[in-house]
């Protein structure tokens, strides 16, 4: 599958598709970061609801998802496994706020004041370290470990933002579809797909042979509500093309 993105009529950009954007070395390394998170992803195999539940997983021993975030609702992790994960994903992480700052430059910047305001926030101190610790400038990670992903739409966006989607591992044959437009791509380890989750519905097919670890790196509207910092327009084709 060769990269493509999508526009609306308007010119928006509102689907990029970069298949291989991640190197296998890099994959390589955030797999092994990954891995180490197995003890807390199983845990989490025990809470209700369709992301955990079991039918959509390859089995009960190797799967499971995890939620992290420095500021949203004052929500932090401070078990050792996800810090530990943390400092080892921190350069392919800011490979991933990259890959934000050539694709929406204007969310990136924004993103960027965002943050600046929360560490400036006194009424926040306790959360200070968390915030500077956290290596990305997405507010919200979500580790997906071994899941069919069903058809649904993600609350907690924006129709006008990106979230980035990332698939790395050992499988050959998961499908990423968004029927809304009509797409079925192939999903391969080392591609990143950018598009609101919000906006488009989206689903990712379960593999038959060996593991797949999908990665959403999303902003959390109320984030930025509380940092006052205004949420902005799309993206257009047209201003990264001159």
């Amino acid at each position: 599958t060769n990269p493509f993105v999508i526009t609306d009529i308007k010119d928006h950009i509102i689907l990029w598709f970069l298949p291989g954007v991640f190197t296998p070395s890099r994959q390589d390394a955030i797999m092994k970061a990954t891995n180490g998170l197995k003890s807390v992803l199983l845990k989490l195999k025990q809470v209700t609801g369709w992301c955990t539940n079991a039918k959509y997983y390859k089995s009960d021993a190797d799967g499971g998802v995890l939620n992290v975030s420095p500021a949203w609702h004052a929500q932090a992790h401070e078990a050792r496994p996800v810090q530990q994960w943390l400092r080892e994903s921190e350069t392919s992480f800011r490979l991933v706020d990259a890959l934000l700052a050539i694709v929406h430059p204007e969310l990136y910047r924004r993103s960027s004041a965002v943050r600046e305001q929360l560490l400036a926030d006194e009424e926040i101190m306790d959360l200070h370290e968390l915030i500077r610790a956290w290596p990305t400038l997405f507010t919200t990670i979500s580790v997906v470990y071994n899941r069919e992903t069903p058809f649904h739409c993600d609350s907690k966006s924006a129709p006008q933002w990106y979230d980035l989607f990332l698939s790395v591992g050992s499988y050959t044959d998961a499908i990423l579809e968004l029927p809304t437009l009509g797409i079925r791509a192939h999903y391969m380890p080392g591609t990143a797909a950018l598009f609101s989750g919000l906006l488009l519905r989206h689903g990712v097919s379960p593999v038959d042979q060996g593991d797949c670890i999908g990665y959403v790196f999303y902003m959390q509207p109320s984030v930025f509500h509380f940092a006052s910092i205004s949420l902005r327009k799309w993206v257009k084709y047209s201003s990264l093309s001159t």
